[in-house]
């Protein structure tokens, strides 16, 4: 029978660390940190609580009291470990929503690799989302429809002309949906 041994060799691509990689270190020292020093802490609180039931009379009622505080030390310990994932980070501040109206807008499009993204950058510059797009191909370039929520202060005719700056040629007039 033939023995065989597989080596593995890991490659890294870069001598210095990823902003990533580093954060992922930090945390697990300090981790490591706090989970040591609640080892400590319960050392400590076990070696106080024997001494004084050796020494003392009320021992039973000592016992049952570093019980209580060694369960209290687990669960701050577990909640200040977690308290990241429990809460998550904090909510980006509020943005007014201006209201908004959907259109449905039609256009052909030209096969080049920008021309849809010209448009997609008209849309956006003027606070318009994009909703759903469909592209249906044609033996030469492809007709664009799509479904937009954009400002009421924005009109068909406003519409139309972001589409026909980014180098589409509109099938129809916006329709704004209601």
């Amino acid at each position: 029978m033939e023995h065989t041994e597989h080596t593995t060799t890991a490659v890294h691509t870069s001598a210095t660390p990823t902003p990533s990689r580093t954060r992922t270190r930090t945390h697990r020292w300090r981790r490591d940190t706090v989970e040591l020093a609640a080892v400590f802490v319960s050392v400590t609180a076990a070696d106080l609580v024997a001494k004084v039931v050796v020494k003392g009379h009320d021992g039973p009622v000592l016992l049952a009291a570093s019980a209580v505080a060694l369960l209290a030390t687990t669960l701050f310990h577990t909640w200040w470990s977690h308290r990241q994932h429990l809460h998550g980070p904090p909510p980006p501040p509020a943005t007014e929503i201006a209201p908004t109206a959907l259109w449905r807008v039609r256009a052909t499009a030209e096969d080049s690799p920008a021309g849809l993204a010209r448009v997609c950058t008209a849309f956006a510059e003027q606070q318009v989302m994009i909703v759903s797009m469909q592209s249906h191909p044609l033996p030469r370039g492809a007709v664009d429809e799509f479904f937009l929520r954009a400002p009421h202060a924005l009109s068909g005719t406003d519409l139309a002309a972001l589409v026909t700056t980014g180098g589409h040629d509109l099938l129809d007039a916006p329709t704004r949906i209601v």
